[in-house]
């Protein structure tokens, strides 16, 4: 179960870090009315959806590697294992709080520019946390 976790966990990001490009650059193309009705296009969405599927697959192994006590004895004192327990994790956490942030608020904007200027904001603030954390030596494909 670990190691498909692992594998998911690897694959994931490369669609992360080009669903919320995607739907920046759409958002901006599309929405350039004063009016709009609705919700945003369905990528906002899949952006969001995925962004929360692989938040729950790193919280998962997160718990699964705390469950090693021996790997969390010293995770202050080891820069590697501080950057896998502490500051990972939390830049993440943080990129998909921005990300459901965007699409909440995107969601109740009337105005098309103004919702593409939210999507792009917070979207844009979402992968610049996903771009500063993470693990490019762990990625699938970069192996």
């Amino acid at each position: 179960m670990k190691t498909g976790l692992l594998h998911l966990h690897g694959l994931l990001p490369w669609l992360l870090l080009s669903l919320p490009v995607l739907a920046i650059v759409i958002s901006l193309v599309k929405e350039k009315n004063e009016e709009v009705k609705g919700k945003p296009h369905k990528l906002v969405l899949f952006t969001l959806i995925f962004s929360h599927i692989q938040l729950l697959v790193g919280i998962a192994l997160w718990v699964m590697a705390w469950m090693n006590k021996d790997a969390t004895v010293n995770v202050m004192k080891d820069s590697a294992a501080r950057k896998n327990f502490i500051e990972h994790p939390i830049t993440m956490i943080l990129a998909v709080v921005f990300i459901t942030i965007g699409y909440s608020k995107a969601k109740r904007a009337t105005n098309g520019r103004k919702r593409a200027k939210l999507i792009a904001i917070f979207f844009g603030l979402g992968v610049l946390c996903m771009l500063a954390m993470n693990h490019w030596d762990k990625m699938a494909f970069l192996k």
